[in-house]
């Protein structure tokens, strides 16, 4: 036996507290206005199993502190381009801007094509980076400069009373015993820091505290 459809038809005599669709079947896709015991549409929607629902206006609170305890616990991180503390949107929850002009490494021990190890731990501030870097002598790749040195005498090479005429500005001495003049070449290079940073995409990164 077919129910009787409860179309434009009141039912709070009997069910008060049911809530129906008027009558009218789940339809196969999309969704349908749910009503209550006295006729007034609810700020419901439902459809059939995989269709989903539809909230008219805000959740509860507990449903919405459920859903973001759920989806964002704390210590849990959001990036956003946006500078908005997520906390004003999750009431009840408190939010840290984390990691400002720090790039994000996956925690553990990572290594590298030289390799080289470098651990990672959870929220740690790793300082072992730098934005500039200027080069010690130790970093400097193993190498030498060619230099030629003109000598119009060979007794130049064994005379100290010659050694004045050395060219000017260079670092010379003469070993005797040897027969050979030690140089230096002149001092080049800014001794600058350069730039140890790759592009980058800023974003906002919140982390939940409480």
């Amino acid at each position: 036996m077919a129910s009787e459809s409860l179309t434009n038809t009141n039912i709070s005599d009997t069910y008060v507290g049911v809530l129906h669709a008027k009558g009218e079947a789940i339809p196969a896709s999309g969704l349908q206005d749910v009503y209550d015991g006295f006729g007034n549409k609810s700020s419901l929607k439902i459809g059939r199993a995989g269709q989903g629902i539809d909230v008219d206006g805000s959740l509860g609170t507990n449903l919405v502190d459920a859903l973001v305890d759920s989806l964002y616990p704390v210590g849990s991180v959001i990036f956003s381009t946006d500078n908005t503390n997520p906390g004003g949107r999750f009431t009840g929850s408190t939010w840290t801007q984390v990691a400002e002009g720090k790039f994000i490494a996956g925690v553990g021990e990572g290594t590298d094509k030289n390799a080289a190890t470098q651990t990672v731990a959870a929220g740690d501030d790793i300082t072992v980076g730098e934005y500039n870097h200027t080069l010690t002598e130790d970093e400097l790749p193993s190498h030498y400069h060619e230099q030629n040195n003109r000598v119009e005498r060979v007794d130049m090479l064994v005379d100290p009373l010659l050694a004045s005429t050395v060219t000017s500005g260079r670092k010379s001495d003469i070993d005797s015993n040897r027969g050979t003049i030690s140089t230096k070449t002149f001092s080049t290079g800014g001794d600058q820091s350069h730039n140890n940073l790759p592009p980058a995409f800023g974003l906002y990164v919140w982390k939940r505290t409480a």
